[in-house]
């Protein structure tokens, strides 16, 4: 028992390692690319990547959990020629609903950007994406139903490696000719920085292509000693994806769909107060470009979880084995809490060095200050989507649907109300999301405790709030008392950076020395956290283990 459980907690943790690299990268390379764009191009750049997200998510997003769930079910059993279909019937499924949503992008484009028509070029050039990600999508839920997340890690790295070079290099070939037009340089540049997510796609299709090639010799001897006296029909195995993947797109629709709506009020009501789409694009690029993508960093760890979390719950139910299915689920919340909790507390109070280190010219306090209110999100987000892979993996993908829908409603009214007749602008907006992820988490607890007769002990959370709450305190002495005291040192770029990384360092020393003096987990659970064994290394020179 403790075996599988490491083993879900080891393939979660490893594919966390990689969601981390990944999204550093994906933060790094924002900068270069906003200096190429400039602010209106990174209004531009979300406006369409967020719809092409929503198309995504429709054709083919939520098909590798799907696959993992559906074949994951029928591997525990060894009925191998069964999942062999399944794996099939999704390619084909992806296929055309891959085309369906490329289409949708390439000919409906002017009439979803309606009030942002120069971000129609970028979500045009996303469309071939939208097409290819389905296939790439298919082949990491065949490796995760196998229980192995090393395949989907390596491709996301290599994906998000090639997204950024890609991504910098044409919105500089592309913005080259209209560097002297602000409004042509962000259109260019938006569609040059949307190519550089397409070569990403690319990338990791070839490695993962790469990997299912050196697998065939595994797979024909799995099909060899299958013993199953049943074999499904790809009528049922059809079904059976339709049944897992409709409730999952609708869930993960919904669960997205907030970013949409909220553009949509946003720029619908900021018209109607009389702003320009120019000043539109960039307080909305202010938030969603450069605050949101930190947000996210953390919330992408808790996907990971939840990504290890789904085939493993649905192979212990479809083994009887409930208490097995008990103890990864609390291991996953216990290891989604020990990041998003510290995470969450560090964004709150560094989050003008980080925003003036990565964005250090516009307005850089404007957009550390959305950062900050947003934190408290973090954690909200990374526990409600690991409960969401509960959900899903037991059995019940449908709640979250009905959950999400509740909270978008919820979402659209608040952010109505706030950027409307209290006319707060981008700042209702960021409240709104806040609301939005606290009253997801709460409707998926409720579910659990209703549908499957558990609840997770939250009393474990207070151990990563006490150890969080102390490195903040650290933090915030090493970083602002210096700052306070001589502004016109810590106000430039290289002061304030060095004394960031110095914060950071105390902090995380801090984080962990508390932890480890206050955890009650064993040495084993901390060598399975990402990089437990330096983890546990620290602890030990901290003299805390």
């Amino acid at each position: 028992m403790a075996e599988t459980k490491g083993k879900v907690v080891k393939q979660a943790a490893f594919l966390m390692t990689a969601q981390m690299i990944s999204s550093v990268i994906g933060l790094l390379y924002r900068s270069p690319l906003h200096s190429l764009m400039g602010d209106l191009g990174d209004g531009y750049y979300q406006f369409a990547y967020e719809w092409y997200t929503i198309i995504l998510l429709i054709a083919s997003y939520s098909i590798p959990s799907a696959v993992s769930k559906v074949m994951a079910e029928r591997l525990a059993v060894h009925a191998y020629k069964n999942a062999q279909k399944v794996f099939k019937a999704a390619l084909f499924y992806v296929a055309v609903a891959g085309a369906i949503g490329a289409l949708v992008a390439l000919v409906g484009a002017p009439l979803i950007l309606v009030r942002q028509p120069e971000a129609v070029l970028a979500l045009r050039v996303l469309s071939p994406t939208i097409f290819l990600s389905g296939f790439l999508g298919v082949l990491r839920g065949y490796f995760q139903a196998h229980n192995t997340m090393k395949q989907t890690a390596i491709s996301q790295v290599a994906e998000q490696i090639l997204n950024a070079v890609f991504s910098v290099l044409m919105a500089y070939l592309l913005t080259r000719p209209y560097t002297a037009d602000e409004l042509l340089q962000g259109k260019f540049g938006a569609a040059g920085g949307t190519i550089g997510t397409g070569a990403g796609v690319v990338t990791g299709l070839i490695i993962m292509l790469l990997a299912y090639s050196v697998s065939r010799g595994t797979i024909k001897k799995q099909l060899a000693r299958d013993k199953s006296t049943t074999e499904e029909s790809y009528k049922d195995v059809f079904r059976d994806i339709l049944l897992m993947c409709t409730p999952i797109i609708l869930a993960t629709f919904v669960y997205n769909m907030a970013t949409v709506v909220d553009q949509v009020i946003f720029t619908n009501l900021m018209h109607t107060h009389q702003y320009s789409a120019n000043l539109i694009s960039k307080l909305y690029g202010l938030f969603s470009y450069r605050a949101r993508p930190i947000i996210n960093i953390p919330i992408a760890l808790a996907s990971a979880t939840s990504t290890a979390l789904i085939p493993a719950v649905a192979t212990s139910l479809a083994a009887k084995d409930k208490d097995g299915a008990v103890m990864k689920i609390n291991e996953c919340i216990r290891l989604t809490a020990f990041i998003a909790i510290p995470s969450a507390v560090g964004i709150a109070i560094l989050s003008y060095p980080v925003m003036f280190a990565l964005y250090p010219s516009g307005a850089v306090a404007g957009a550390a200050e959305l950062l900050s209110w947003s934190a408290v999100s973090v954690i909200f987000y990374s526990l409600s989507t690991v409960m969401n892979g509960v959900l899903q993996g037991s059995g019940h993908p449908s709640i979250p649907v009905r959950n999400a829908a509740i909270a978008l409603a919820v979402n659209a009214i608040v952010a109505a109300v706030m950027v409307g007749p209290l006319n707060l602008h981008i700042y209702g907006i960021v409240f709104a999301m806040v609301l939005y992820s606290f009253v997801v988490l709460i409707l998926n607890m409720l579910a659990i405790r209703k549908h499957i007769g558990y609840l997770p002990d939250f009393r474990a959370l207070l151990i990563p709030v006490k150890a969080a709450l102390v490195m903040g305190a650290v933090v915030a002495v090493i970083y602002w008392v210096p700052t306070l005291l001589i502004p016109s040192v810590f106000e430039r770029y290289i002061g304030s950076a060095l004394l960031l990384v110095l914060a950071v360092l105390a902090g995380i020393a801090t984080y962990f020395a508390i932890y480890g003096r206050i955890t009650d987990l064993t040495d084993e659970e901390i060598r399975r956290l990402p990089m437990g064994t330096k983890i546990l290394s620290l602890m030990r020179k901290l003299h805390v283990r």
